[in-house]
């Protein structure tokens, strides 16, 4: 819970204890400050420069036996600890090169060596001797590594195709998770590609250029350098190319036409010479395929001022909105149009470029454009949650269509001046336009007794641009562990809309019914400055402890003015002002914050305590329709720890608690009603504290290489105070509620803060062979429970979701020539809520999948995919039991079969549909989406693989 002001005892109890907590610190660190040898360095290649990620390091006694070891980390660094005085032997070895061999001194000081340059070995594949297979996956620390050789794919696979036969990852509404947890970022060799866009990798990078794939969760450049995790981590996978391919150029193009018009065509192609590497992905299509992330109309939506739209995010999460409302209070997204599933037309393009300039100078850049047209049709039943023995129904068809188009500019310019001093320089543009169109219909009933009715048409323009920058000095003195940092950073992310709204929206009594009309105009102009610091200073206290002492400011201010304009008649225009749907809004959320942390390290454990002190000050004032501030201060300690146990090479254990505030948005402060669908309205409340959360994460590891087996589990917890939910009134009879006026059947939703929230969830995987049919089984199982606190009708409700899930994967690992992946997942869910039992529910869900390439006769490909989804527990008409069948047939030809010709049929029964299942804390529904559904295909793909040996570097020769 957040601490608050208080009287001089506790004061003085809690800075009695924050004594005793520095005293503690220091304490420990006495215990860890006697003088102790480490050994520690880098692994390069010779060529190219490249770091050697997952070398063995091995140090040796005189009489060459083995005295410690480990291996290199993703960049190609190592360390070794606690080596008593005495001379020694390092050797280093990776696969393809050739050991290297060093003599040691160890003294009492640290050995922190150069750079360890290692030469490729002249040996072909045909001189070596297989004598054992490589372990399917191995636990490095909190880093897991699988070894992609282990997994067979078929000539033409992609990345996404071999990380998703892999223990633990899976591919969830397009969206790649890792061990029970979304894939925020991709790297390849370490370094970012097209920033952080996962999809444009793993659709993009094909599977033969795959030498390892690394699973970890990635601290901030900062904690990188400290050593001291400050709890900002996301999980990250990191690809490692192939040593034999990283001078090369491949990719493919392609080109294909089909019945009623469908088309898709594309280039991909890299071209790679060691640092330098240049990528460039393009595509234009009409059948929804999309080779990246869809965070473009997303950038839109968060530039917008973030918020929700509705109950998207699954059991208990999201808010009431949903296609229709377009509300919870955030005026922003009320001028987007809907564009979730539908039928796309696509073109983008892209480019991302990485270097090593210089010894000094590393670079990585990307460029990004994209152009989305969407079509959708959506039917929406929803069912409130009941005071009484019956319900609100709330059933709703739209047609919606949305054009956007992005612009998206990354950049990472790294300097190392020398060995102790870094700059590293990251800014980041996008540009985003977003014009959209609705018709919408909507039927509030109770009882099959009709309340209203509404019909609308809706048109907006947004446009936006972010431009934001991270700045990052870092400095090590010549003590070892005693380094000073400063971070600045800045944001900027104005936006301008305007919509158009025509709504004919009928109310309806026992023996009569009346109608209005809305013709309306809205604009909103918007802008948010964000700056920050951060200046951390580390001291060590022998090798295994170190102290951290840092502060950190923020300061973020945003401006909101939404204005709304009703249709004259007289004039033909619209100039006549709203006063009850236009507001002028500012807030103004800065924070200090003083932080102490220890950190302990040796071989087997590492540890980290800390706390942060935090002042900030909430300022919100409304300029228009009248006068109103308000200002509020926070003071909280803001604790956190870590701690990871090696229990050998092959198991970890890794424990996280970190606690943290969020201040409400602006569009969850401003005091203006939005209107979008009249039947169903949004206000914001300006009296919203910010909320305080506490995070607890645990997570074991552990893999046997010599049964080729490997074991994940985790479970994680949140609990928040001053959770901000959303209080819902549903006007039983003609009413007003805070000076609105609201009509027999109208709701109207209200952000408000709660305490009462929780969330807890968990995730196991264990993979292992299955060598009868020479393939790779993976079982996996979650649960999750959600607490969600909401007010319907000034009554409070806990909606509590349960899921209980599972499935099964077997992969083959036969050869090149069969290649098949067959999975079947299985959720159950339950919602219960506290205020009344009617609405509670159950529902099934199961999705099995088989994809399965051949090839046959040299050049002959067959392929299909066939998935079969079944759903039980839905509304009424929603609930299906459909297959999605797609299957092409190919012929390649040309030199090394380069060229391939292929006829494709996708939704071979006609069966494609997409359904959708979201729950609140004050409301159920199932939401039906139009999709592309049976079509043929011709298409044209040419493949690109010309890979170079790397030039001989010639300064290791002998004169």
């Amino acid at each position: 819970m957040p601490f608050k002001l208080l009287p001089a005892k506790s004061v003085f109890i809690q800075t009695f204890s924050m004594r005793s907590f520095i005293c503690l610190l220091f304490f420990l660190s006495f215990f860890g400050a006697h003088s102790q040898n480490i050994i520690s360095g880098k692994l390069i290649d010779t060529s190219d420069k490249n770091s050697l990620p997952g070398a063995s390091v091995v140090l040796l006694n005189s009489d060459s036996s083995i005295y410690k070891g480990t291996s290199a980390d993703m960049d190609g660094k190592f360390i070794l600890e606690n080596i008593t005085d005495g001379k020694y032997i390092l050797k280093i070895s990776f696969i393809g090169y050739t050991d290297h061999y060093q003599n040691i001194s160890a003294n009492g000081n640290p050995i922190i060596l150069n750079d360890i340059s290692l030469i490729q070995s002249s040996r072909t594949l045909k001189d070596v001797i297989i004598v054992d297979k490589a372990p399917t996956a191995i636990q490095k620390g909190d880093t897991t590594q699988y070894n992609a050789n282990s997994y067979k794919t078929h000539p033409d696979a992609s990345a996404e195709d071999l990380i998703t036969k892999m223990s633990g990852v899976t591919t969830q509404d397009g969206k790649v998770q890792a061990h029970g947890e979304e894939v925020k970022r991709v790297l390849v060799d370490g370094k970012p590609f097209f920033g952080d866009d996962p999809n444009a990798v793993l659709k993009n990078l094909p599977a033969d250029v795959i030498d390892k794939i690394q699973v970890f969760d990635q601290q901030s450049d900062q904690s990188k350098f400290t050593g001291v995790s400050d709890g900002n981590t996301s999980k990250t996978i990191n690809i490692i190319t192939k040593q034999g391919m990283k001078n090369g150029t491949f990719g493919k193009a392609y080109v294909g036409y089909g019945y009623d018009n469908v088309y898709k065509a594309g280039l991909n192609i890299n071209f790679f010479k060691g640092d330098r590497r240049i990528s460039i992905i393009s595509q234009s299509n009409n059948i929804n395929e999309q080779n990246f992330s869809s965070e473009d109309l997303a950038g839109v939506m968060s530039s917008s001022g973030g918020g929700n739209r509705g109950g998207r995010g699954g059991p208990g999460g999201g808010s009431p909105g949903g296609s229709g409302n377009w509300g919870g209070g955030n005026n922003s997204n009320n001028f987007l149009v809907n564009a979730k599933n539908g039928i796309s037309t696509t073109h983008a393009f892209g480019i991302n470029y990485t270097d090593k300039w210089n010894k000094k100078t590393e670079i990585s850049a990307s460029y990004f454009l994209n152009y989305a047209d969407n079509t959708a049709e959506q039917t929406t039943n929803r069912q409130y949650l009941p005071l009484s023995d019956s319900s609100l129904l709330y059933n709703e068809t739209s047609n919606n269509n949305s054009k956007n188009t992005n612009h998206r500019l990354n950049l990472k310019l790294e300097w190392k001046k020398d060995t102790n001093n870094t700059v590293t320089f990251t800014p980041k543009i996008s540009l985003q336009q977003n014009t959209g169109r609705s018709n919408l219909n909507g039927l509030n009933t109770i009882s099959d007794d009709t309340l209203n009715r509404t019909s609308n048409l809706f048109n907006s323009e947004i446009f936006t641009y972010n431009l934001s920058g991270d700045l990052l000095l870092q400095h090590k003195f010549m003590k070892q562990g005693r380094t000073i940092s400063a971070n600045l950073s800045g944001a900027y992310n104005p936006s301008t809309a305007q919509s158009d709204l025509y709504s004919t929206n009928s109310y309806y009594n026992d023996t009569s019914f009346f109608t209005t009309t809305l013709d309306q105009r809205s604009t909103l102009s918007k802008s948010g400055t964000t700056m920050g610091s951060n200046l951390t200073y580390t001291e060590p206290f022998g090798s295994k402890s170190i102290v951290q002492i840092s502060y950190s400011n923020s300061f973020n201010f945003t401006n909101n003015d939404k204005k709304t304009y009703n249709y004259s008649f007289s004039d033909d225009s619209y100039n006549t002002l709203d006063t009850n749907l236009t507001n002028e809004f500012s807030s103004e959320y800065i924070t200090h914050k003083a932080g102490l942390a220890y950190r302990f390290n040796n071989t087997k454990l590492q540890f980290m305590a800390g706390a942060n002190y935090q002042l900030a000050s909430l300022t919100s004032e409304q300029h228009f329709p009248y006068m109103y501030d308000l200002k509020r201060n926070y003071e909280n300690i803001l604790p956190s720890a870590m701690l990871r146990y090696n229990f050998n090479s092959k198991k970890s254990l890794r424990m996280m608690y970190r606690t943290q505030t969020t201040q409400p948005a602006i569009d969850q402060l401003q005091n203006v009603l939005n209107n979008s669908n009249p039947t169903q309205l949004s206000i914001g409340n300006p009296d919203l504290k910010q909320n305080y959360e506490n995070t607890l994460f645990v997570r074991y590891a552990s893999s046997n290489t010599e049964k080729a087996t490997s074991f994940f589990a985790m479970i994680a917890g949140t609990l928040t105070d001053n959770y901000i939910a959303n209080s819902v009134f549903t006007a039983s009879r003609d009413t007003s509620r805070n000076g609105i006026i609201l009509l027999r059947g109208t709701q109207i939703t209200k952000p408000v803060n709660v305490d009462g929230y929780m969330n807890l969830r968990s995730f196991i995987t264990y993979g292992l062979p299955f060598s009868i049919i020479k393939s790779n089984l993976n079982f996996n199982a979650n649960a999750s429970f959600v607490r969600t606190p909401g007010i319907v009708n000034d009554v409070m409700n806990y909606s509590n979701a349960q899921t209980y899930g599972g499935g099964i994967t077997l992969s083959s690992n036969i050869s090149k020539q069969i290649d098949f992946t067959l999975s079947t997942n299985l959720s159950y869910s339950t919602v219960e809520n506290t205020i009344n039992k009617k609405l509670n529910t159950e529902y099934y869900n199961q999705n099995s999948k088989l994809k399965l390439n051949m090839i046959f006769l040299k050049s002959l490909v067959f392929s299909t995919d066939l998935t079969h989804q079944y759903y039980k527990g839905l509304s009424a008409g929603f609930n299906q039991n459909y297959f999605l069948w797609n299957a092409a047939l190919g012929y390649k030809f040309m030199k090394d079969q380069k060229a391939e010709i292929r006829l494709s049929v996708n939704d071979i029964l006609e069966q494609n549909t997409s359904i959708t299942r979201n729950t609140t804390e004050t409301y159920l529904e199932d939401i039906q989406t139009n999709l592309l559904q049976r079509y043929f295909m011709l298409t044209f793909i040419y493949n690109i693989k010309v890979f170079n040996k790397p030039a001989e570097d010639k300064s290791h020769k002998k004169e």
